[in-house]
């Protein structure tokens, strides 16, 4: 399958984060709230393992593959539970999401340039120049 199909799916399910996380807001403590939502991660995944391309036996290493998964992990884990908070103490969904996810695209961005040395073209630079006015005149 073409990336774009993956990419339309993290769009949609990063806006149920948030939207599925401004819902529950205050129903529980956001601490219970991330052992609820990364123990319904880790069955679902579970549910998902068969259908691994080269089974789990191929997959266990001990590289910096898992390493960097657990870091992935670390990331995932500390994200929730901000967002959790973030609504918690009363962020406006239409405000802090673009804020939630826009600045973690800039820096996408940048550490694609710098860390990995990916090239931008004058069009997409103009694009996130763009994208930073657009977002901007949303939150003020």
């Amino acid at each position: 399958m073409h990336w774009s199909f993956f990419t339309a799916m993290v769009v949609v399910c990063a806006t149920g984060i948030h939207f599925f996380s401004q819902m529950a807001k205050n129903t529980v403590d956001p601490v219970i709230a991330l052992v609820i939502t990364t123990g319904s991660a880790f069955l679902l995944s579970l549910c998902l393992l068969p259908a691994a391309q080269d089974g789990l036996v191929k997959n266990l290493n001990f590289g910096k593959g898992p390493v960097l998964y657990m870091l992935v992990g670390a990331c995932i884990t500390f994200a929730h539970l901000g967002i959790f908070y973030m609504f918690k103490a009363g962020a406006p969904m239409s405000l802090a999401t673009p804020i939630a996810r826009f600045l973690p695209a800039i820096l996408a961005v940048i550490l694609g340039v710098v860390v990995f040395h990916e090239t931008l073209k004058p069009v997409q630079i103009a694009g996130l120049v763009l994208a930073v006015v657009a977002v901007v005149l949303t939150v003020k």
